[in-house]
C-alpha cells in the first residue's frame, strides 16, 4: 500500500503509539482486500456501543487511547444504548456501559446513541467517503444518500474515526457499486420491512436494483435495514428514486446477471399466522423517527394496549415527540417509549415471544415473530 507523508508520520509513531497501532490496523485491513491506498473520510459511525463485560480487549484498547489523549479526527456518532437499566440481568451483562460512554466522551464522540445517525447528527453528502459500521446505517448512507462506505466492523470503525482514513476497496470503488440483480415487484400492498427481508434472503451480499416504486424516506430506512440484516446487503438501488439509479441503463453494466420477482405471496409468507400469541410488541429497529411515531400515535389515542408495547426511538426524535399532544395519548394507552436497541435489551427474556414489524429485529432477535404494522396494532389491541 502506498502511503502519504502524513500517514507515514502516524505509522512511525510521531503522533503517539496508540494512533500508530490504529493506522497499522487499517493498513493490514486494506491490504487483505487489495487496497492500494488510504482515503480521508468525512465522518465516522461506531457500532461498539454495548458495554458487555466480555469485551475486555476492546476496553483495554479504549483505556490506552484515552490515556494517550487521542481524539477522533472527524465527526463521529455512535450506535444505541443496550438497555442496561432494564433489568438485573442486563445490569450485570452490560456493567461496563458507564466506562464505555465515558471513554467515548473522552475521545470526542458525538453522544447521539442512535443507529439512525443520518437523521440529524451525521448527514453525509453524495460521494462523501465514510468510515462507518452498523448494517442499517451503512446501507442508508450508500443507497439513499449516495455516500460511500464499506460495512466495517467494531474497532475498524474506531481506527478510521481516530486516524481520519479508510482503505480504498469495496463500495468505495465505482465498479463495485453497479447493479447486479434486477428485482421486479408484483405486490398489491407494500410492506417495505418484509420486502427488505425477502430481498436480503434472495440477494445475499449483492447489489439489488428494485424497479421503480415511490418509497418514502422512512420506508427506505426500514427496507434497507431488513435487507442488510437478512442478506448482508450494504448497497441497493431503486430505479428513478435513489441517486445512482436515474434509470436501469445507468445503474447496470449491460444486462443484470440475474432477474428475480418478489410477489405479494412472498411478503405474506413471513407473517406470523397467530400474532396474538406474542407476549409483547416492538416497533422500531432501526430506531423510530419522529415522523414514524406521529404516524402511529393516532391508533393509540383513547385506547389501551393489552400487553407491553415498545416504541424504540431515535433519542432526538423522542425528545421532539415528548413535546406533542400525541405523545401524551400514546403514554396514556400504556406504550413504553425508550431509546434502547431492542436487539440487546431483549436478548434475555425467558418464554416471551416478541411480535415486531421490523424485518431487522425479526432476523436478529430469537423468539421473534413478524407482522405487518396492521398485524402489530391488532396484536397490541388498538386496532379492531
Amino acid at each position: 500500500m502506498k502511503l502519504e507523508p502524513e500517514q507515514e508520520s502516524i505509522l512511525r509513531g510521531e503522533q503517539g503509539q496508540a494512533l500508530a497501532r490504529a493506522l497499522r490496523t487499517l493498513v493490514a485491513y486494506g491490504e487483505a482486500f487489495g487496497a492500494k491506498r488510504l482515503l480521508p473520510i468525512k465522518s465516522g459511525h461506531l457500532a461498539g456501543s454495548f458495554g458487555a463485560f466480555i469485551f475486555r480487549a476492546y476496553y483495554k484498547i479504549l483505556e490506552q487511547l484515552v490515556a494517550d489523549g487521542v481524539r477522533v479526527k472527524v465527526p463521529t456518532t455512535v450506535n444505541p444504548r443496550p438497555g442496561r437499566d432494564l433489568n438485573l440481568i442486563n445490569r450485570i451483562t452490560f456493567r461496563r456501559q458507564n466506562f464505555l460512554e465515558k471513554s467515548f466522551a473522552a475521545l470526542g464522540v458525538t453522544p447521539n446513541y442512535s443507529c439512525v445517525c443520518y437523521d440529524r447528527e451525521n448527514i453525509p453528502g453524495r460521494g462523501d467517503i465514510l468510515g462507518w459500521a452498523e448494517s442499517s446505517a451503512v446501507q442508508f448512507a450508500n443507497s439513499v444518500l449516495g455516500a460511500r462506505t464499506n460495512r466495517n466492523s467494531v474497532l475498524i470503525d474506531l481506527c478510521s474515526a481516530l486516524t481520519g482514513y479508510t482503505p480504498e476497496f469495496g463500495y468505495l470503488l465505482d465498479q463495485n457499486r453497479r447493479g447486479q440483480v434486477l428485482v421486479k415487484l408484483q405486490i398489491e400492498k407494500m410492506d417495505a420491512n418484509a420486502l427488505g427481508f425477502v430481498i436480503g434472503h434472495k440477494v445475499v451480499d449483492g447489489v439489488p436494483v428494485l424497479e421503480n416504486y415511490p418509497f418514502s424516506r422512512v420506508e427506505l430506512k426500514n427496507l434497507g435495514g431488513a435487507m442488510a440484516a437478512a442478506g448482508g446487503v450494504a448497497l441497493f438501488h431503486v430505479e428513478g428514486l435513489t441517486p445512482e439509479a436515474p434509470d436501469l441503463k445507468s445503474v447496470f453494466d449491460g444486462e443484470p446477471r440475474q432477474t428475480i420477482t418478489v410477489t405479494q405471496q412472498d411478503l405474506d409468507a413471513i407473517r406470523a399466522p397467530d400474532p396474538g400469541r406474542a407476549a409483547m410488541v416492538v416497533f422500531g429497529c432501526p430506531q423510530m423517527t419522529f415522523e414514524e411515531a406521529m404516524e402511529l400515535a393516532p391508533w393509540f389515542a383513547g385506547r389501551r394496549v393489552n400487553k407491553p408495547v415498545w416504541f424504540c426511538m431515535v433519542p432526538d426524535s423522542l425528545e421532539r415527540f415528548r413535546k406533542t399532544e400525541p405523545y401524551q395519548k400514546v403514554v396514556a394507552a400504556g406504550v413504553e417509549l425508550n431509546t434502547y436497541c431492542p436487539l440487546a435489551a431483549l436478548t434475555v427474556r425467558p418464554g416471551k415471544i416478541v411480535l415486531t414489524s421490523s424485518g431487522k429485529c425479526y432476523y436478529y432477535l430469537a423468539d421473534t415473530i413478524y407482522g405487518t404494522r396492521e398485524d402489530c396494532l391488532k396484536g397490541c389491541g388498538v386496532k379492531p
